[in-house]
């Protein structure tokens, strides 16, 4: 069971009770909007290498919003490494671009020019950004819960992509960042620390 914060839908309870059976048609207004990866018949794989350094990019902006707001504090080195790496994983990316296009950018006009509107979990890194603004007192533990929360689902993300295409090319990139995924959710998760 779920409540929506809508004001549409205000005083209205979603109820998952009878699972699929119980299902009568209605539709919930406010789901999240999830955008990560563009996938059909004509996506190649610099196609989805592109998409994977934007998703990174925006991990990155995340992050350093957190640093704007809480430079101070005293999980904010934790952060800036998570910044740093998502900047890391996003040149990895672009190591197995340089593989399939010929005459491509340097990596920081590439990286700069990408929105990096979007993180790995298919949230919008101004939708996150706002919810920074929401909490109050001591919110090591919210912040940080946030930023496990990205890195759960750019592991679990990476590793899918990686299974999907399994015996392609597309396998090993995506593999290799779902493994470098595992040292942020080790870095977020001893940053837990902090807020005791």
């Amino acid at each position: 069971m779920f409540f929506t914060d809508n004001p549409h839908c205000a005083d209205t309870v979603y109820n998952l009770t009878g699972g699929i059976l119980g299902w009568n048609h209605h539709t919930v207004p406010d789901l999240p909007h999830f955008e990560v990866f563009e996938v059909d018949n004509n996506a190649t794989l610099a196609d989805l290498l592109r998409q994977g350094m934007n998703l990174e990019r925006g991990a990155a902006r995340f992050y350093n919003a957190i640093l704007s707001h809480h430079s101070e504090a005293a999980f904010a080195r934790p952060i800036e490494l998570l910044a740093r790496a998502e900047e890391g994983h996003a040149r990895l990316l672009y190591s197995f671009l340089e593989q399939e296009e010929d005459n491509l950018p340097a990596f920081t006009d590439l990286y700069e020019k990408l929105p990096g509107d979007i993180v790995e979990g298919g949230q919008r890194v101004e939708t996150l950004v706002s919810r920074l603004g929401e909490f109050s007192g001591d919110n090591c533990l919210d912040v940080l819960e946030m930023a496990l929360a990205v890195e759960f689902a750019a592991y679990d993300l990476y590793r899918a992509m990686g299974h999907r295409f399994a015996g392609t090319a597309m396998e090993e990139p995506f593999l290799a960042i779902a493994q470098a995924e595992k040292e942020h959710m080790r870095i977020a998760s001893e940053a837990l620390r902090f807020c005791e």
